[in-house]
């Protein structure tokens, strides 16, 4: 068995709660009491036991743990010995997970659900019981078989059997007319048979079955004292034989479908209509048309809206828990003035120091939808770190993504930079370019390369007086990239003459995109080669799962991420080897091995001209830490040129590498890091008072917001740089002459 390597590990400790396996294969553990403890290499097993479940405040007896590997966070494998433990130290990276379950349920080793047979989303943590390394793998890719005349909807592969006791008999009590409605639709499913309903009054309900001749019928009305509907009249049987899948066609109830499949959409989010379809079909026997399902899903968004609505009573009061927790953390909402929430800022004060001692003046703003949130937006500042990791250093919520709403984020986002100077990475639609450049300067704000890309990407695309396609495409956008990383303005006039020669019309829109605010020869300002606020692009898995749930829902949840990134990369400080992070040690040996084929001219004790193998040369200058070729003034990290004239000198190259990145550096960015929130003394949300006067102050909480949907369309992505296209010219068919076709005016029909 191969050694375990010396580590540290943060241990998150699991009771009591279940873990949802979300549908890209990650997962997250839901209720119960979740602690942590610092794991080292070398623990004893008896150790590592009691240290679990001391930290958890458990009786060990009847009590088995499981733990997780880095490459299957969904496979819970059993702890029985020291092996397990130096299993999880070695095939974990600076998190691990920690599972404690009852022994007297049944083990089942199959906690990850296969998405192909089954939706059933969550599983309880149990006992695994692991046999020979081959058994493991059938049960890990042998698909499980879903179960006959049963209908998984709503996660457990026993709904149907639930469904088919809803209805009991006479005096049973539901809360109101629509949940003994819909407790009738779904006993028809599960009893299969359809029904008609004969009296459909506001204080009685008629239900027979649809079958002639069939006695079953169910009544029910409306109870004089409690306003509850009771079933008055039960007759539970049958003179036909059930429906099979193929006859079984219940009526279809929007509402109540949205009820039904809410949690497996919101499982998947994202998923279209189309497959809204399949899941009907296939657990209900309901064959929905596209506008059905795609009504089904709106019908759920608009739950979660009216869910949302009350939560935005809570939002002064988790914005001043949060100011209590951490003092110095900016946490501060606005509302119109009909009270009605508008936007929302928060930056916690570990990332304000964070920044401010050790992250360079290079922040990426980028803008999120939420679907679930009135069709708000979730907009997010990070910086770098000293190993070039995202650093979330504030985010906001903001209804309406106009120049308003977003000079208010950005007048807050200045006051967490402070008096620093920083350069803004950000997108390219209309509301930002204003935005940015009235708070930062025009001088200071650069466009995201990767934004530029698509918009050039869009322009070939969109154009119909010529075609690049194919190979010829590879070529423009190769052309591009050369002109965005050109360090010098001769190797940015030598890729934009490339780009001019292959098309004018290209060459003439790169000129029209403002290439000083993108490329690298042009810009003046330090970026440290991060042209793309796609830096941030691990943020779309960060609110992923997040982003169709209620505002104060997703404070929450941001800050148990933020809470975990960086209580993770602190813990990685301490793997560091070197006196520089893992990523900055690989650009530099990589330059290392770029440069062990040029030729040295040695000029000075500290200067040295360097020539490549395309005849290009350039001199370097140790004591002033320069490069003619300009990427080490750029980037802070010697270039190839750098690196094999400092080998010449053997000197130690990390002295030479900028204190951005230095240990030191990432030792004082985590100095600082958060506490997990409390959330026993949450409020309800109907104890919160409105308004309250003290004196001359009120004290206000903003109500959800009224928002109407535009009309037209909706917009799939915001609206980018405006670039005049090149349209074709009109030329006719007969005569070949340019402005008109064969059916105007031709003057060879003239003639």
């Amino acid at each position: 068995m191969m050694g375990t390597e010396d580590k540290t590990l943060f241990c998150f400790c699991h009771w009591g709660g279940k873990n949802k396996v979300l549908p890209d294969g990650s997962t997250s553990y839901v209720g119960g009491i979740t602690d942590q403890i610092i794991v080292k290499t070398g623990i004893k097993y008896n150790d590592f036991v009691n240290a679990v479940f001391d930290r958890l405040g458990i009786d060990p007896s009847d009590k088995v743990l499981q733990f997780t590997v880095k490459f299957d966070r969904a496979q819970l494998i059993r702890l029985r010995d020291q092996e397990g433990v130096n299993t999880l130290l070695q095939f974990n990276d600076g998190f691990a997970h920690v599972y404690a379950s009852s022994s007297e349920k049944e083990p089942n080793s199959e906690v990850a659900p296969n998405m192909a047979t089954t939706r059933i989303s969550t599983t309880e943590v149990e006992a695994v019981s692991l046999g020979s390394a081959e058994e493991e793998q059938v049960s890990a890719d042998t698909p499980i078989p879903a179960p006959s005349n049963q209908w998984i909807t709503d996660g457990t592969p026993d709904a149907a059997a639930n469904w088919s006791e809803l209805l009991v008999g006479e005096g049973q009590a539901f809360e109101n007319a629509d949940a003994f409605r819909l407790a009738v639709f779904k006993f028809s499913i599960a009893n299969r048979f359809h029904y008609r309903i004969l009296h459909n009054k506001p204080r009685y309900i008629s239900i027979h079955c649809a079958a002639d001749g069939c006695p079953w019928k169910v009544s029910a009305g409306i109870e004089k004292k409690s306003q509850n509907v009771s079933i008055r009249k039960f007759v539970d049987s049958h003179s036909h034989t059930p429906l099979d899948s193929s006859q079984l066609k219940p009526r279809i109830r929007m509402k109540w479908l949205g009820g039904i499949m809410q949690e497996d959409i919101l499982g998947s989010p994202d998923c279209l209509p189309r497959k809204v379809c399949e899941d009907a079909e296939k657990n209900l026997a309901i064959k929905l048309t596209y506008r059905q399902a795609w009504s089904v899903k709106q019908r759920i968004r608009e739950a979660i809206n009216e869910k949302s609505g009350e939560s935005y009573k809570l939002i002064p009061w988790l914005c001043n828990r949060l100011i209590e927790a951490m003092p110095g953390t900016i946490a501060t909402w606005s509302c119109t003035e009909e009270n009605r929430f508008k936007r929302l800022f928060v930056s916690y004060d570990c990332s304000i120091r964070g920044f401010d001692v050790g992250c360079r003046p290079l922040i990426f703003v980028d803008v999120y939808n939420l679907n679930g949130l009135h069709n708000s937006s979730f907009i997010v500042a990070s910086a770098l770190d000293a190993d070039n990791e995202m650093y979330p250093l504030s985010y906001g919520i903001l209804l309406s993504m106009n120049e308003e709403d977003l000079l208010w984020f950005l007048e807050k986002l200045k006051v967490v930079v402070q008096n620093r100077e920083v350069v803004v990475v950000s997108g390219t639609s209309l509301p930002f370019l204003s935005s940015l450049d009235k708070m930062f300067g025009d001088e200071n704000h650069s466009f995201c390369f990767h934004c530029v890309k698509e918009n050039f990407n869009k322009f070939i695309d969109g154009n119909t007086a010529f075609k690049v396609q194919g190979r010829g495409k590879e070529i423009a956008l190769k052309y591009l990239s050369d002109i965005a990383y050109a360090r010098t303005l001769d190797s940015y006039n030598e890729a934009l003459g490339k780009i001019c020669s292959f098309r004018r019309e290209l060459y003439d829109w790169v000129i029209a995109s403002q290439p000083e605010r993108w490329s690298n020869a042009l810009f003046r300002k330090p970026r440290w080669d991060h042209l793309n606020c796609k830096s941030t692009d691990s943020l779309n898995s960060f609110i992923e799962e997040e982003k169709f749930v209620h505002v104060l829902e997703l404070m929450e949840a941001y800050h148990e991420k933020l809470y975990m990134l960086l209580q993770s990369n602190k813990l990685k400080i301490e793997q560091w080897n070197l006196p520089i992070g893992p990523r900055v040690a690989e650009k530099i040996f990589e330059n290392q091995k770029a440069g062990d084929s040029l030729a040295v001219t040695v000029l000075s004790d500290v200067e040295f001209k360097l020539q490549e193998l395309q005849g290009r040369e350039e001199v370097v200058n140790l004591k002033l830490w320069t490069c003619t070729c300009l990427e080490w003034q750029m980037t802070g990290i010697p270039c190839s040129h750098a690196c094999n004239a400092i080998t010449m000198t053997s000197m130690n190259i990390y002295q030479y590498v900028a204190d951005w990145y230095k240990r030191e550096t990432q030792e004082h960015i985590y100095a600082e890091v958060m506490d997990e929130l409390g959330k026993l003394d949450i409020p309800h949300p109907d104890d919160i008072i409105s308004s309250a006067s003290s004196g001359n102050d009120v004290v206000l909480c903003p109500l959800s917001p009224h928002v109407k949907r535009p009309p037209g369309r909706p917009r799939k992505e915001p609206k980018g740089l405006q670039v005049e296209t090149v349209k074709r010219p009109i030329r006719c068919s007969k005569c070949g002459g340019v402005g008109h076709n064969k059916r105007t005016k031709c003057s060879s029909v003239a003639q």
